[in-house]
Protein backbone atom coordinates (compact mmCIF):
# COMPACT_ATOMS: atom_id res chain seq x y z
CA UNK A 1 0.00 0.00 0.00
CA UNK A 2 1.42 3.38 -0.98
CA UNK A 3 2.01 5.95 1.73
CA UNK A 4 1.87 9.33 0.01
CA UNK A 5 3.55 12.34 1.61
CA UNK A 6 3.23 15.95 0.48
CA UNK A 7 6.11 18.38 0.89
CA UNK A 8 4.86 21.31 3.01
CA UNK A 9 6.98 23.83 1.08
CA UNK A 10 6.73 22.81 -2.58
CA UNK A 11 3.63 20.59 -2.51
CA UNK A 12 5.56 17.80 -4.27
CA UNK A 13 3.85 14.46 -3.60
CA UNK A 14 5.72 11.17 -3.38
CA UNK A 15 5.54 7.69 -1.90
CA UNK A 16 7.65 6.96 1.20
CA UNK A 17 8.88 3.78 -0.53
CA UNK A 18 10.21 5.91 -3.40
CA UNK A 19 12.04 8.08 -0.89
CA UNK A 20 13.59 5.05 0.83
CA UNK A 21 14.87 3.64 -2.46
CA UNK A 22 16.29 6.84 -3.98
CA UNK A 23 16.82 9.55 -1.34
CA UNK A 24 17.88 7.25 1.51
CA UNK A 25 20.17 5.05 -0.56
CA UNK A 26 23.05 3.78 1.54
CA UNK A 27 21.51 4.58 4.92
CA UNK A 28 21.29 1.41 7.07
CA UNK A 29 18.39 2.80 9.09
CA UNK A 30 16.13 2.92 6.03
CA UNK A 31 16.78 -0.71 5.12
CA UNK A 32 15.97 -1.86 8.64
CA UNK A 33 12.84 0.34 8.73
CA UNK A 34 13.99 1.92 12.00
CA UNK A 35 14.10 5.45 10.67
CA UNK A 36 11.36 7.80 11.87
CA UNK A 37 12.15 10.43 9.28
CA UNK A 38 10.98 11.07 5.71
CA UNK A 39 13.61 12.39 3.31
CA UNK A 40 12.25 14.49 0.46
CA UNK A 41 13.84 13.25 -2.79
CA UNK A 42 13.94 16.56 -4.67
CA UNK A 43 15.39 18.74 -1.88
CA UNK A 44 17.12 16.28 0.45
CA UNK A 45 15.72 17.66 3.70
CA UNK A 46 14.02 15.47 6.29
CA UNK A 47 10.95 15.71 8.45
CA UNK A 48 9.57 13.33 11.08
CA UNK A 49 7.08 10.73 9.85
CA UNK A 50 3.53 11.56 10.82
Amino acid sequence: MARIVTCPKRKFRFDIGYSRVFACRGCPESYLDRCNMVKFPKRGYELPKV
